[in-house]
């Protein structure tokens, strides 16, 4: 058995060695768009998006707004227009992703006591670009007010003290778990990586088996293990579980030294479930080569399968709030039961048998594909029509 296992391991490495496929996506793609993503979220929070401001007032208040604005570390003031249509045009083009009108006469009309609207315009199709920007315009519009507050009720000789009280009677003293500093780097790293990570791994294992029945090789395959598929199939993935598993806990090592990403639960426990992650896609890639016997249909299931996995996977929209359809899509999925456990290990570091059930279904997706499909690899060594299929 052992010899079996280390013939057809061989032959393996010698078609990886002779593949510039293999060598590419199964390492140096991987790490390089590992690199591209920690580059793009090197910032952890985005700093200086372009606004427009179109003021109509050209008080001293409405100058104070825009330097405060122009001050806070997410906004750049990028262009001050009286002409509401060209500053509509602006962000129109792209080239703001804001437009912020003061009406006319705004500090006129407060100083008599009277109600008036800073507006902020912005392009809610951007939803993380516009929740800071509308998050960075409260705090600004807030501080503005509290200031202008504070300069109305000394002029009347009210105590400065209490000036706080009247803007905010009640207090909201909101407490941010987790990530506190709303980091974008903790927020989409830990699952972007894991989801570029999957969809190298499906590529891979679809190429890997699903040329064994292209090139008609599949029978000297298993001659390799004497006939023994279970041997075969194993030895020949083997090399890509021990390739992926290295770029997994090089993923892990990228998150947290690298990303600053925290980690508060059991490593040990994450380290298995990155190894059933490797196994449960290796096992996928594998089902939908031996499912199709056709190396095009495969690559068109797997990227099916594997290409939307981010938008099912709950992090951008929870799976909760999901038609039924889609909570059943996410479910299928092992990256969506893989990012659960990474969240609750590496971030919330929640107790080990809290995330017990996740690793079961990642221990599922590898075991069951494999135990259904490798028997059918017998039947394609022995029959010819299943050769050649592109």
């Amino acid at each position: 058995m052992l010899t079996s296992f280390i013939r057809v391991l061989r032959r393996e490495l010698h078609i990886i060695a002779h593949s510039p496929f293999y060598y590419l996506f199964t390492f140096i793609l991987p790490i390089i768009s590992f690199l591209i993503m920690y580059a793009i979220f090197y910032q952890e929070i985005p700093r200086d998006l372009p606004i427009v401001v179109c003021n109509k007032d050209n008080s001293n208040l409405a100058r104070e707004i825009i330097r405060a604005t122009d001050a806070s570390p997410s906004l750049k003031v990028a262009q001050i227009t009286p002409n509401f249509n060209e500053a509509t045009r602006w962000v129109r083009e792209g080239r703001a992703y804001a437009l912020i009108y003061i009406p006319k006469n705004l500090e006129q009309k407060l100083k008599s006591n009277k109600e008036e609207a800073v507006v902020a315009y912005y392009n809610n199709q951007w939803m993380l670009t516009s929740s800071l920007i509308s998050r960075s315009l409260r705090e600004v519009i807030g501080k503005v007010s509290l200031q202008e507050e504070f300069l109305f009720r000394s002029h009347r000789g009210e105590p400065t003290r209490k000036i706080q009280d009247y803007s905010t009677p009640i207090v909201l003293d909101a407490q941010p778990l987790y990530n506190p500093n709303l980091n974008y780097r903790f927020f989409l790293l830990p699952a972007l990586l894991p989801t570029m990570m999957q969809a190298f791994i499906i590529m891979v294992m679809i190429r890997a088996f699903g040329s064994e029945l292209k090139y008609g090789t599949v029978k000297e395959f298993l001659d390799k293990a004497n006939g023994n598929y279970w041997i075969a199939i194993i030895a020949k993935a083997t090399p890509y579980t021990i390739g992926f598993t290295t770029l997994t806990l090089f993923m892990l090592t990228l998150l947290v030294y690298g990303a600053g990403v925290p980690f508060r639960g059991s490593l040990s426990f994450v380290m298995i479930s990155s190894i059933l992650f490797v196994l449960a896609y290796q096992s996928i890639g594998f089902a939908f080569a031996s499912l199709t016997s056709n190396l095009r249909m495969a690559n068109s299931l797997g990227g099916f399968y594997a290409g939307p996995a981010f938008a099912f996977a709950g992090i951008t929209f929870p799976v909760i709030g999901m038609p039924l359809f889609a909570k059943t899509w996410s479910y299928s999925l092992p990256i969506t039961h893989y990012l659960r456990i990474l969240l609750e290990q590496a971030i919330r570091g929640v107790p080990t048998w809290v995330s017990v059930p996740n690793m079961l279904i990642l221990f599922a997706f590898f075991f069951i594909p494999f135990i259904v499909f490798a028997p059918k690899w017998e039947r394609f060594a022995k029959s010819p029509e299943y050769w050649g299929k592109v």
